[in-house]
């Protein structure tokens, strides 16, 4: 478990690094005590190159501030490690933790308690020892999402801008993703394995394998779908969420079996009762308690069946984005493109099921 841990928090710390680093400089931006913010990993060059760029393009002042932090971190390890602690913190503090902690999910070491009182108050905004401890969601946000924002009634369902115009859902390339997801794992290769194949296969491979498929995949569809220019910030949103479900798919493979077997669905005398011909394509699930027991059949089913992997695909993204992705955000008041609201699930009993289980 505390390799999965560790694991998970590396690939979900380093898809939000730009972003991370982006917030950190802007916070040292509001205060004087430059001299502080070497404890924080974040050198004078560094500062001075982000706030001479204040009025330039945003790409010519991230590569600025980007060469300042790479020549001082170059031969200097201890500012090195003060800035993975301050990334790390704030990782922990607003994107994993007010998920975790809406869901009551508790993990190994979730509390920032690696930082010094002053160190806390630069990156939080306050030194209270309660509300360290507590490690509340009511701190500033780890991306300033200044444009207005829509409110919805559905869970989860973080609107972009109404100002910005429309763009196309990140949906379909992401099910996309995770669907050949699927056929690369069935085929069980060693060489890149994205489960646990054997006693010999090491988790840090499995994470590695999830990164390099994800890269392949979006500049693969990047380079095949042309006409269309997705934004940085879509690419890493999707790249994201490929990888955030791969990570955990047998977990959420088990989830969506378990919740789909003990309820009316699965039940011979309830009226919602879905026939076991029609659980591949209606809930992305093998029948007959193949799931638990026969993973052989599973993935041949999963190579052989389009139809099958596709609705299977679409459940797992819809429970990561329900269950882990939409509660971190609504905690921290952070947005994705698009939203997290999975609309591509039209029942509305399989969306009832797919919901977060309410603190007991």
């Amino acid at each position: 478990e505390a390799l999965q841990v560790m694991a998970g928090r590396i690939v979900g710390l380093m898809t939000r690094a730009e972003e991370l680093e982006e917030e950190l400089l802007n916070r040292c931006c509001k205060t004087e005590c430059s001299d502080d913010f070497v404890s924080l990993g974040v050198p004078e060059e560094e500062l001075k190159a982000w706030q001479s760029n204040d009025d330039s393009n945003t790409k010519q002042r991230i590569s600025d501030a980007a060469a300042a932090i790479d020549a001082a971190c170059l031969f200097d390890e201890p500012l090195r490690y003060n800035r993975a602690r301050s990334l790390l913190a704030m990782f922990l503090h607003e994107v994993e933790g007010p998920g975790l902690r809406q869901n009551n999910v508790v993990i190994p070491c979730m509390d920032v308690d690696f930082l010094l009182e002053e160190e806390w108050s630069l990156l939080f905004g306050s030194n209270d020892k309660e509300e360290k401890d507590d490690q509340l969601s009511s701190d500033p946000v780890v991306v300033d999402k200044k444009s207005a924002k829509e409110e919805s009634d559905e869970p989860g369902d973080i609107m972009a801008d109404e100002k910005q115009p429309e763009r196309p859902s990140l949906h379909p390339i992401t099910i996309d993703a995770i669907e050949e997801g699927f056929r690369l794992r069935a085929q069980n290769m060693t060489t890149s394995p994205l489960r646990l194949i054997d006693q010999q296969t090491e988790w840090f491979e499995v994470q590695y394998s999830v990164m390099k498929f994800a890269d392949r995949f979006l500049e693969k569809y990047t380079k095949v779908n042309d006409e269309f220019q997705w934004t940085e910030e879509e690419l890493q949103t999707i790249g994201g969420r490929i990888v955030g479900t791969l990570m955990r798919l047998e977990d959420l493979e088990w989830e969506w079996n378990h919740r789909i077997c003990t309820s009316s669905l699965a039940e011979a005398d309830s009226p919602s009762m879905i026939p076991y011909a029609l659980w591949k394509t209606t809930l992305g699930l093998h029948p007959e308690d193949v799931e638990q027991k026969c993973p052989l059949t599973l993935d041949t089913a999963l190579l052989e069946e389009k139809d099958f992997a596709r609705a299977r695909a679409e459940r797992m993204l819809a429970l990561f984005l329900t269950n882990i992705e939409a509660p971190g955000l609504e905690g921290s008041d952070n947005t994705f493109p698009g939203g997290s609201y999975p609309d591509f699930i039209e029942d509305t009993v399989q969306l009832e099921l797919m919901k977060p289980k309410p603190k007991k």
